[in-house]
């Protein structure tokens, strides 16, 4: 799935377009949304889905 970041994360800008992380992100997302308590997923920028990639809050990212 396609997306855009709605807020600023880490070095990437609001606007920026990132992908779902196809290969395994070793329960970052699941810590993330424990931690916080908001749902995380973790995405990249690269189209095919691969390394490396970061988490983001669900609320915070746009379909396309």
């Amino acid at each position: 799935m396609k997306y855009k970041l709605l807020k600023a994360r880490f070095d990437y800008k609001a606007g920026t377009i990132v992908y779902d992380q196809e290969v395994y992100d070793y329960g970052l997302a699941r810590e993330d949304t424990w931690e916080t308590g908001v749902e995380h997923i973790s995405v990249t920028l690269k189209e095919n889905g691969d390394y490396p990639g970061f988490t983001v809050a669900a609320q915070d990212l746009e379909v396309l």
